[in-house]
């Protein structure tokens, strides 16, 4: 009971050689309590957030999925608000603290793992799933990808895998990004939103001592860094980055940086924060 947050089936209990009549009897005396049908937790352990997570689980006889596999295996440090996971039938009725969205979906056998005892997605795939589901599902993909939790390979193999998937279509989208010149492509769409907004004055690719800056408004000694995913990124380019910052604080020059995912997400915010910059200079 103690490994497995104090849940457990009445066929796994039967399966340790108790008897249905000494699980009845548990049930009488209070020492466990049904949180659905054959699924019971033990009055002696708190019914803590990986309780629910198990619970939910077994009672659906299914497998974590998308965000919750993601919190299970310690890829995102919240429980999401509903509990995600797939079943092979109509999910029952529970009444708990938090909400559950089962999908009816099957999942081939190399595409799951167990852990803590608990059947769930494997890595390469929760990511996937958590990155299409989450509002800043990019920003999520890129610090996998840099905290070495999945490799792009791995994903790459996860998509071919499960092709007709509901949502593969958007991660897919998402890897190619991933996989390519990140940082091109946020350059192309900045210089696009400023092209949108009207903004003008700028000129890209400005030389500055040994560097170029990507955008820059000479006039106004404004300068524009674009960066791509944080995993393409090595020590080297830091440092790089590093100095051509302290050059410019050397010139009497400003910096701003944006990231893909910055300009990606919420591209109104950084041109905003450009058009501020512009109208109060120093």
């Amino acid at each position: 009971m103690a490994a497995h947050d104090g849940v457990i089936t009445a066929t796994q209990a039967i399966e340790l050689g108790l008897t249905r009549r000494q699980i009845q009897g548990r049930i009488e005396r209070g020492e466990w309590s049904a949180l659905a049908r054959g699924v019971y937790r033990s009055a002696a352990n708190d019914f803590t957030e990986a309780a629910m997570v198990r619970a939910a689980v077994l009672a659906h006889r299914g497998v974590a999925d998308r965000t919750t596999a993601a919190w299970w295996h310690g890829m995102v440090d919240q429980l999401p608000t509903h509990l995600t996971l797939s079943c092979r039938s109509q999910a029952p009725s529970l009444e708990w603290p938090v909400g559950v969205r089962a999908v009816r979906r099957v999942y081939r056998p190399e595409s799951l793992t167990r852990v803590r005892g608990l059947s769930l997605t494997h890595k390469p795939l929760t990511a996937l799933m958590t990155a299409v589901e989450l509002a800043e599902g990019t920003a999520f993909l890129d610090r996998m990808l840099q905290t070495r939790q999945v490799r792009l390979a791995d994903l790459e193999r996860a998509l071919t895998d499960h092709a007709g998937l509901v949502g593969i279509r958007e991660a897919r989208g998402l890897v190619r990004i991933a996989g390519s010149d990140s940082e091109s492509e946020a350059e192309r769409l900045f210089a696009r939103l400023l092209r949108q907004w009207r903004l003008d004055g700028w000129v890209q690719q400005f030389p500055t001592g040994r560097w170029r800056l990507d955008f820059a408004w000479p006039d106004h000694r404004l300068a524009v860094e674009i960066s791509g995913w944080s995993f393409h990124r090595d020590p080297r380019r830091h440092g790089n980055d590093l100095a051509k910052a302290n050059h410019l604080q050397s010139l009497g020059w400003r910096e701003l940086q944006f990231n893909w995912h910055m300009i990606n997400d919420r591209p109104s915010d950084c041109i905003q924060q450009v058009i501020d910059a512009l109208n109060h200079p120093g």
